[in-house]
C-alpha cells in the first residue's frame, strides 16, 4: 500500500476535523453548491503535498482553477478536498477526502478517507482494495436476488431487494466492501470527475465494475469534467443485467 498517499488523506481529514471543532466560513459557489474555508485549506494542502512528491504531475481539484496543460499530461491527480461539504457544514459525519491518480485517463490508484468515521479506503489496480488495512472484495452474488442501492426513486423497482441511499459515495463504498451487490447513481450539473475517479479505481480493484448506462468504462482527465447522467456500479456478476434494466428506464425518460 502507498503509505504516503494514505498519510496525506488522513492529514487532510485532521484538517477537516480541526475546522469542524474551531469553526469555518461557509459560502455558496456560482453553481449553487456550498464551499467552506476547510475545503479551501485542504485543497491548498493537497496541492502542496502532491506537487512536492510529484512535481511533474498535474492536479485537477474541485476547488481549484484548471491546471494548465493537464489535457496533455499522462499523470493527473484528481481530488475532492471535502466530498460531502453539505454534510460537513451540517456537522454530520458523511464527508471525506477523495484522491485518485489517473494515468492516460484511467484511475489506477486512490484513497478515500472519512475522518469522522475513522475509515480509510485505499485501492490500486492489480493490488486490490483495502479498508483500514484489511483487504476487501465485492460480493459474489449472482443475478437472482441482488441488493442494489440508489438515491433515485425511479430505479427502486429494479430488483427484489432495493435500498435507498442519499449519498452515492457511501453506496459505492458498500459495493467495494461487498455489503451490497450494486448501485445506480444519477449525477447533477455539479457532479464532476472529482466525485468518481476514486470510485472507478476502488470498484475495479475490488473486483467490480463501474460504467455508464451503455456499459462503457469511465475515462478521466477529459476537456469537460462532467460525468454521464446515469452510472451503474456492481460486483461485476450482475452488471450486464442491471445495466440493461437501468437503460430501459433511463432512455425512456
Amino acid at each position: 500500500m502507498n503509505q504516503w498517499l494514505i498519510s496525506v488523506a488522513e492529514e487532510a481529514g485532521r484538517i477537516a476535523l480541526d475546522f469542524r471543532r474551531d469553526g469555518f466560513e461557509l459560502k455558496t459557489k456560482p453553481d449553487g453548491s456550498p464551499v467552506t474555508s476547510a475545503d479551501l485549506a485542504i485543497d491548498a494542502f493537497l496541492h502542496e503535498e502532491i506537487s512536492a512528491q510529484f512535481p511533474d504531475d498535474c492536479i485537477l481539484s474541485e476547488e481549484s482553477a484548471d491546471a494548465p496543460g493537464r489535457l496533455n499530461a499522462s499523470r493527473v491527480w484528481i481530488a475532492d478536498p471535502i466530498d460531502g461539504t453539505a454534510h460537513f457544514a451540517a456537522n454530520r459525519d458523511g464527508f471525506g477526502t477523495l484522491v485518485a491518480l489517473c494515468i492516460d485517463g484511467v484511475a489506477t490508484e486512490c484513497v478515500a478517507h472519512f475522518p469522522a468515521l475513522a475509515v480509510t479506503l485505499y485501492a490500486k489496480l492489480g493490488e486490490g482494495a483495502f479498508v483500514n488495512g484489511r483487504r476487501v472484495t465485492v460480493s459474489e452474488s449472482a443475478d437472482d436476488h441482488p441488493i442494489v442501492a440508489t438515491h433515485a426513486p425511479r430505479f427502486l423497482d429494479l430488483h427484489s431487494a432495493p435500498i435507498q441511499f442519499g449519498n452515492n459515495a457511501v453506496a459505492i463504498f458498500k459495493v467495494v466492501t461487498g455489503e451490497i451487490d450494486g448501485c445506480v447513481a444519477t449525477t447533477s450539473a455539479t457532479t464532476g470527475e472529482h466525485d468518481y475517479a476514486w470510485a472507478s479505481c476502488a470498484v475495479e480493484a475490488a473486483g467490480g465494475k463501474l460504467t455508464d448506462v451503455n456499459g462503457a468504462p469511465l475515462r478521466y482527465n477529459k476537456p469537460v469534467r462532467k460525468m454521464p447522467t446515469v452510472l451503474v456500479c456492481s460486483n461485476g456478476r450482475i452488471h450486464e443485467g442491471l445495466r440493461r434494466r437501468v437503460a430501459k428506464i433511463a432512455f425512456v425518460e
